[in-house]
């Protein structure tokens, strides 16, 4: 019997925001099923297909197939719930995966502006030489590393790794010209002091860019092991260019400074 308050496909479709192509699919599937006029065998809907079409909805949004939403409409309510509770271990499993699909992307997206922002420190270096470097250590590091620790640089800003950057170079040129003098010269090791407070600046402004409020210096082991990163083929090529035996002079440098200066502290 049809109701008195009745709605043709288009003011349906209005009404709901569903396209009138989608209502004709739901009546083909035997989903929704309008009456239809005696006079002129138009399609009308009533109230109780407006909330039948609510419910379908809702079953469409859980990602419920056509198959599974004509069962759940017509079956009991302990089909329905073991229905939805199937339904909403699927969409859990998949809301993990998009949560993990999400991380990768935001680890992606810091790791590429913090590219950005570290590559600002070797600018000036032709791009052949840094690319090469780059993929050395891709190679070295893995792909989801180099991302991590590139992406530790994205909360710096511009200005400042500028500023460290003209540090950068005048630690670097000044020291270039002290290859081949003794390591232990008050100069060298005034150089090396100030490589290490340096270093040390830009440990911390990638602690304050990740929210860390305890910057603490880098201790004896910290800084040796960074003079000992030039075995890296990446490494010693960077220091290289700046000087043949540049990369050995500077480990030897580090080392001693941390022997005689953070050694005991």
């Amino acid at each position: 019997m049809i109701e008195d308050k009745a709605y043709t496909v288009s003011q349906v479709s209005e009404m709901t925001g569903v396209s009138v192509k989608a209502l004709h699919y739901y009546h083909e599937k035997q989903l929704l099923v309008p009456f239809r006029q005696p006079s002129n065998g138009y399609r009308i809907y009533t109230e109780s297909h407006l909330i039948r079409l609510q419910q379908i909805l809702i079953y469409r949004e859980l990602d419920f197939g056509v198959d599974e939403i004509k069962s759940l409409l017509n079956a009991e309510e302990h089909s329905v719930l073991q229905l939805l509770a199937s339904q909403k271990s699927l969409l859990l499993e998949r809301q993990r995966t998009i949560s993990k699909m999400i991380n990768t992307l935001e680890v992606t997206m810091d790791g590429i502006k913090g590219k950005q922002i570290f590559d600002i420190l070797f600018e000036d270096i032709p791009k052949e030489k840094t690319e090469r470097w780059d993929n050395m250590a891709r190679e070295r590091m893995g792909d989801e590393q180099m991302a991590q620790s590139m992406g530790a640089f994205a909360g710096i800003a511009e200005t400042d790794m500028r500023s460290l950057k003209e540090e950068s170079d005048r630690i670097t040129i000044a020291f270039a010209q002290t290859i081949g003098q003794p390591i232990e010269s008050d100069f060298v090791q005034q150089l090396t002091k100030e490589h290490y407070q340096l270093a040390n600046k830009m440990l911390q402004l990638v602690q304050k860019a990740q929210g860390e409020t305890e910057l603490p210096d880098l201790g004896y082991e910290d800084y040796k092991a960074m003079a000992d990163s030039v075995d890296e083929q990446d490494v010693h090529e960077l220091c290289e260019h700046y000087g043949e035996g540049y990369a050995e002079h500077a480990r030897q440098a580090m080392i001693y400074f941390a022997e005689k200066q953070l050694k005991e502290s």
